[in-house]
């Protein structure tokens, strides 16, 4: 699950079903302080992956909503991106949306002598993920892994 602050769920929360409409899903929502500047910057991702016009769409949806409804004017700039290619997978709508696809488990500690597993992408919740390697599914619980990630390969 991903850590937002209180206000910062508050716009993910209102924003949510804006991205939806879009067809893209709102997957963070995040202040960044970079020098003297504050960032707010909104993160959308489908299937397949999003482009710049669409986050321009999403950017102008959202702009007024944060600005006049939700009157939030704290931040000099305000962003829509795509989260990347390898960002760590953190929600359950991280693994229903990259089910199949190839993923890397980094443990914590060591599991038969590994502590980097890579395989399709089964399953995931908050208890554990499953990923199929070399024709067998193993399940790693979600206490025991420190990151996930997609595995882009061109």
């Amino acid at each position: 699950m991903a850590k937002r602050t209180a206000e910062e769920q508050r716009i993910f929360d209102r924003l949510a079903g804006e991205a939806e409409s879009l067809g893209l899903e709102l997957v963070d929502v995040s202040y960044r302080r970079e020098g003297d500047k504050l960032f707010l910057r909104l993160a959308v991702d489908r299937r397949g992956g999003v482009t710049i016009d669409e986050c321009a769409e999403m950017s102008e949806l959202a702009d007024p909503i944060i600005d006049q409804e939700l009157k939030l004017r704290r931040h000099d700039y305000f962003e829509v991106s795509s989260p990347g290619l390898d960002r760590p997978l953190t929600e359950l709508a991280d693994f229903i949306r990259y089910r199949d696809e190839l993923v890397s488990v980094k443990l914590y500690g060591s599991l038969e002598g590994r502590k980097t597993w890579q395989g399709k992408l089964v399953s995931g919740d908050e208890e554990k993920v499953v990923l199929l390697i070399e024709e067998e599914e193993k399940s790693f619980p979600r206490e025991d892994i420190a990151v996930i990630k997609r595995e882009v390969v061109f």
